[in-house]
């Protein structure tokens, strides 16, 4: 994205289903979104694997999120949806009944929240800020009969009152070559991204291979899950099953023998988005999406040294990374129930000869004398 994003100042290729501008760090005022600190925000679900692209992405570069002045403020909609999608203030009480069961989510709020919430900033919304409660409202300002997908992420400009982008790679692409050179407090020797914009064939290379492991991974497994869940066809439900766990036996191999990520000794884009998968299958897949079969604890050590080594990376855990709040998406949005029976956990499974049966965990490191 580097290489074309701002080559006519941001404004983007027109799209009925999608926006595509971006913030763009020029110098010549053409920019049409400059890179202005505390002009922009973000809104985000903290289940969303999406979303967790530039959230991910903002915190790496430790661009402040939580300021109303500066940085690109990040707003946290509530983290599961009812009929009405995201919103910000419950209005229907099928929204009255979910903060209910989840008071502690960590969304923001219109007012201060006993914690101390930042009290959101009235120009963050496009009218009085007492009629904004829906995601879908700013989609509908922005572009009136839009037919699209309300969706998460989205960037929203305080100045002129539209949305720049939703697209999740494309935001991660814009803060980390747009808005990470002049925000950035920490990291600001890594590039998450190779550039193309270079007479190096090597970087160009590295540029090539980085885009395309990003589109196998959103295949592979981002998007994956979601088919899995889908599927109403058991066979073909554990085809693409057995599919995903050889798919993170490939990510698996290729980390540990490049050297700790998936292009080398340091980290770029590409891992900060198989780790949100790899969160989201600890915590929720393996259950809600019938991914119980094998887990990444008990299968695959080396994916998890690699997820619990960037999860201690400053601003991740806690930061963009709310454990709690990504299972409410999957366990208190209504539209997410399983249509297919999983498989059953490679650890449950029983071997029966001759009338006597054997059944070993592999994490059972008892005596062989002692009794199971």
């Amino acid at each position: 994205m580097d290489c074309l994003c701002c080559a006519d100042g941001g404004q983007g290729p027109t799209s009925e289903t999608e926006f595509l501008g971006s913030i763009c760090n020029l110098d010549n005022g053409k920019a049409k979104f400059p890179a202005e600190d505390g002009r922009y925000v973000m809104y985000v679900i903290a289940g969303c694997p999406f979303a967790a692209r530039p959230w991910s992405v903002l915190s790496f570069y430790g661009i402040p999120s939580n300021s109303n002045t500066h940085g690109l403020r990040v707003i946290k909609l509530f983290p599961a949806a009812h009929d009405d999608g995201w919103f910000l203030q419950p209005v229907s009480q099928g929204e009255q009944d979910l903060l209910h069961a989840f008071p502690d989510a960590k969304c923001d709020s219109l007012t201060p929240t006993p914690e101390g919430c930042t009290p959101l900033d009235p120009r963050f919304f496009p009218e009085d800020k007492t009629t904004f409660h829906h995601i879908s409202q700013l989609y509908e300002f922005a572009k009136p009969g839009f037919q699209g997908a309300k969706s998460v992420p989205l960037l929203w400009d305080t100045k002129s009152h539209t949305i720049v982008s939703n697209s999740s790679l494309g935001l991660s692409e814009m803060i980390a070559t747009q808005m990470a050179p002049t925000m950035a407090t920490r990291n600001q020797h890594i590039r998450l991204f190779p550039s193309c914009q270079t007479d190096d064939e090597n970087e160009k290379q590295l540029y090539l291979q980085h885009k395309e492991l990003v589109k196998q991974i959103h295949s592979k497994i981002t998007t994956a899950v979601y088919k899995i869940n889908s599927v109403t066809d058991g066979g073909e439900h554990d085809r693409m099953v057995n599919d995903y766990y050889s798919a993170l036996e490939t990510y698996q191999t290729q980390i540990v023998d490049n050297g700790g990520y998936l292009m080398g000794t340091t980290p770029k884009f590409v891992d900060l988005l198989l780790l949100a998968s790899l969160v989201r299958l600890d915590l929720a897949y393996q259950w809600r999406f019938g991914l119980g079969r094998k887990s990444i604890r008990e299968n695959y050590p080396g994916l998890m040294k690699y997820m619990t080594g960037m999860l201690e990376m400053e601003g991740m855990m806690g930061d963009c990374i709310l454990p709690r709040d990504i299972m409410a998406l999957y366990w208190m949005t209504p539209k997410w129930v399983n249509r297919t029976l999983p498989l059953v956990p490679e650890t449950w499974e029983v071997e029966c000869v001759g009338g006597s049966c054997e059944w070993k965990r592999k994490d059972d490191d008892r005596e062989d004398g002692e009794k199971k």
